[in-house]
């Protein structure tokens, strides 16, 4: 399933004039974001906002993908870590967050730390934590991590617990309670009655379970359109299939947030 602009959600249809592909590339940063419950703020690229803890929360940043891409006969620019350094000062100097956490997949390579990885993480990290401190909640793509993480006595976390909030990755266990959590790389599939399509990355938010997904941060992994994937595949481990129609997608369109109908109403309007 695609959404359909112009036949069941026709009033997004001139979304497509405005979204921005990458994720990662704001010019300015929000002091003020969307907020989608006391104390939770949504910012551009993928961050949240724990004010009444002054965390800032991000996902998925897959550090050093580029050097395992090239194994699988793929070459890109080496410019990811660059890029998603830049953005995280903005955001850090902006809104001066005492904490950062990573709730998974720091680095992208499973079976073993590549050089780019080990170079690129370090770079990252020297540079972050002279300007706040770092916790790192473990991902599936984060084996061999703690190897880096030690020369900078940072442990690597199951899962972090901030005030009433879980802070998890998301690729193993279960959401039970209030939940942050990564993994998934949720995105949105939007096509217009011409043929026009863009995919953007999107926060996924149930309120009534006080449960918020993440976006990935990652500029090469864009994302899983979350209205394709079956709540009973095998990328929402953690997600009750019973729940995922009740996720409400917001987009951030250039600095300002597109808060759709939640998925489960957005199926129906959309089924041939």
């Amino acid at each position: 399933m695609e959404l359909h602009l112009l036949n069941g959600c026709g009033r997004w249809w001139k979304v497509l004039e405005k979204l921005v592909i990458c994720n990662a590339c704001y010019s300015a940063v929000l002091e003020k974001g969307y907020i989608v419950e006391q104390g939770v703020e949504l910012f551009p690229a993928g961050a949240l906002m724990l004010r009444d803890h002054n965390a800032l929360v991000v996902s998925d940043l897959h550090l050093g993908c580029e050097a395992a891409l090239e194994y699988q006969g793929l070459s890109l620019p080496r410019l990811q870590t660059g890029k998603l350094k830049r953005t995280l000062v903005d955001h850090i100097e902006s809104l001066k967050p005492d904490r950062l956490i990573v709730a998974g997949d720091l680095k992208h390579n499973f079976s073993r730390n590549l050089t780019q990885e080990w170079n690129d993480i370090v770079d990252f990290l020297r540079s972050i934590s002279d300007i706040v401190g770092i916790d790192i909640v473990r991902g599936n793509h984060d084996n061999y991590l703690g190897a880096i993480l030690s020369e900078f006595r940072i442990p690597l976390r199951s899962e972090l617990r901030i005030g009433r909030f879980r802070i998890i990755h998301g690729h193993s266990g279960t959401a039970q309670g209030p939940t942050i959590m990564g993994h998934i790389h949720p995105s949105i599939a939007l096509r217009d009655g011409v043929g026009g399509r863009v995919k953007q990355p999107c926060f996924m938010y149930d309120r009534a379970a006080s449960t918020i997904v993440l976006p990935a941060m990652s500029i090469v992994f864009p994302g899983t359109d979350v209205g394709r994937v079956a709540a009973s595949d095998v990328t929402f481990p953690v997600l009750a299939e019973s729940r995922v129609d009740e996720f409400t997608p917001i987009v951030f369109v250039e600095d300002r947030p597109l808060v759709f109908p939640k998925l489960g109403e957005m199926r129906v309007g959309n089924r041939d």
